[in-house]
């Protein structure tokens, strides 16, 4: 796959639409917000629309209300909305996930974030394509990356999301690791492609390279430092004897908690190159932006890596077949070959290097007993000494909150209390709003899961059995709520 600098800037008016139920419509753009009513206006107003940028703050599906069900197509890549396309006149619509939904003038701070990417000739788009174009306008030079797609996605796995107990816990304490993915993007150079080597090749973590070996994980480990992948959507980090592929990062990482790692086939870069160095440059930069506006900058920046690991399969279509949206179906698209395939190696790679940064600096460094964790963060209850890399740097560890209480139902679902206001919670659930969350907590009391909550890899903790009924109850609820 080829990458070439960003030579070309075409401005693009931009956006912001609103909807508020049946046959009504917000649209505020430079000129100002207008609410529209009924079909006719709605219809208008977005084929007036066509060649301008459209965002929705979260839920694109909810447009359906506004002209009708059978008006709108939503396009989805792996279960995740992608855009929402207008048929009559062919407007699409994205998403700016939910990063606006604490500001008070989103249409304000979407603009300022918009400013700031035009100032790297970037003009607006989805937040993934956006992110593209923002590695793009850092390099100086076409690069070409590729490796043996099947290889890359052995060892390609998700984040580690974990919980040991589901319980109520009291004082507790939540730290994270600050812009963990890309500080590890840019930390180190990438394979721009693999070579085979010996088997004896010392694997070493700071070369981004790839190792098949067959490993034994010992039980007296506390926590299992590699993934395998269970099934399609399931990770697990297992104990006992293991084969499969993973970055050497992961394998050094292993070997240094007392595994036994045996390589069996190895691969080494071919070519190193610094790719994200001088991204990471400019895309921290958008942390300057006001407090909202710097949210979508940051979320621009991390959606950098996942670019690597594009896929032209599990792609749908979601049509509705009444006007009132109450009727969805699916539409299966056939497999797309895209040239990210080729890439996938790096996103492995980067993945690697934030799984293992977890576990030893934070699984393993903790002085108190881990409750969650979730890619880049911790919930450690009691006192917590301060984390061997802890401080105020891009990539090390921070307090993010202190806890009074935290009742935790699944990794990625929780709901807790600070310190100074015990009586009043927050909620933390992927893939759902705040009043979403709230629902899903007050409706099901009593259910609890071990298995990670609306995630893309479900993560399935080591030695602890696996609530199925528990989790599909909550997927259940989300899946209605999110409709």
């Amino acid at each position: 796959m080829k990458i070439e600098p960003l030579r070309t800037y075409r401005p693009r008016p931009h956006a912001l639409l609103l909807p508020e139920g049946h046959r009504t419509l917000i649209v505020e753009t430079l000129d100002g917000a207008r609410r529209y009513r009924g079909k006719r206006d709605i219809d208008h107003v977005l084929t007036k629309l066509k060649n301008v940028t459209c965002y929705v703050p979260s839920s694109l599906s909810n447009l359906r209300h506004t002209t009708g069900g059978r008006d709108w197509v939503l396009s989805t890549w792996r279960g995740r909305d992608i855009k929402m396309t207008y048929l009559p006149s062919g407007t699409t619509v994205t998403s700016l996930q939910s990063t606006l939904a604490e500001s008070d003038h989103p249409f304000a701070d979407l603009t300022e974030c918009l400013s700031w990417l035009a100032d790297y000739a970037i003009s607006p788009s989805s937040i993934a394509s956006m992110a593209w174009k923002l590695l793009r306008a850092s390099m100086a030079e076409s690069i070409t990356i590729g490796a043996d797609p099947v290889l890359s996605e052995s060892a390609f796995f998700g984040s580690r999301q974990e919980i040991w107990q589901p319980d109520r816990y009291r004082d507790c304490v939540a730290v994270d690791i600050k812009a963990a993915y890309p500080t590890a993007m840019a930390s180190r150079p990438i394979a721009l492609s693999l070579r085979k080597v010996s088997n004896d090749t010392t694997i070493d973590p700071d070369v981004a390279g790839l190792a098949r070996a067959d490993v034994y994980v010992p039980l007296s480990l506390a926590h299992a430092p590699l993934p395998v992948r269970v099934s399609e959507n399931a990770i697990q980090f297992q104990y006992h004897s293991l084969s499969g592929v993973w970055p050497w990062c992961e394998l050094d990482a292993a070997s240094r908690l007392g595994c036994t790692v045996t390589v069996t086939e190895c691969w080494a870069p071919r070519r190193e190159y610094d790719l994200f160095g001088p991204w990471w440059e400019l895309a921290r930069t958008g942390r300057d932006l006001s407090t909202s506006a710097a949210k979508l900058a940051k979320a621009v920046a991390n959606s950098a890596w996942g670019q690597f690991a594009m896929r032209g399969n599990a792609r749908a279509e979601v049509s509705w077949a009444d006007d009132k949206g109450d009727e969805p179906f699916s539409v299966a698209l056939a497999h797309r070959n895209l040239p990210h395939a080729y890439t996938l190696h790096v996103a492995a790679e980067v993945t690697a290097r934030v799984r293992t940064q977890l576990l030893m600096e934070g699984l393993y460094a903790a002085s108190s007993q881990v409750i969650h964790a979730d890619t880049d963060g911790l919930i450690v209850a009691g006192d917590l000494r301060p984390l061997p890399n802890a401080g105020p740097n891009f990539g090390q560890w921070r307090t993010k909150t202190y806890m009074h209480q935290v009742d935790v139902r699944a990794p990625q679902m929780y709901r807790y209390s600070e310190a100074g206001v015990p009586d009043i919670w927050h909620y933390v659930a992927s893939g759902m709003t705040h009043h979403q969350a709230v629902m899903a907590f007050n409706r099901h009391p009593d259910t609890f899961t071990k298995i990670s909550f609306l995630s893309g890899d479900y993560v399935l903790p080591s030695g602890l059995a696996e609530d199925h009924e528990g989790r599909a109850a909550l997927l259940a609820e989300a899946g209605r709520l999110v409709a």
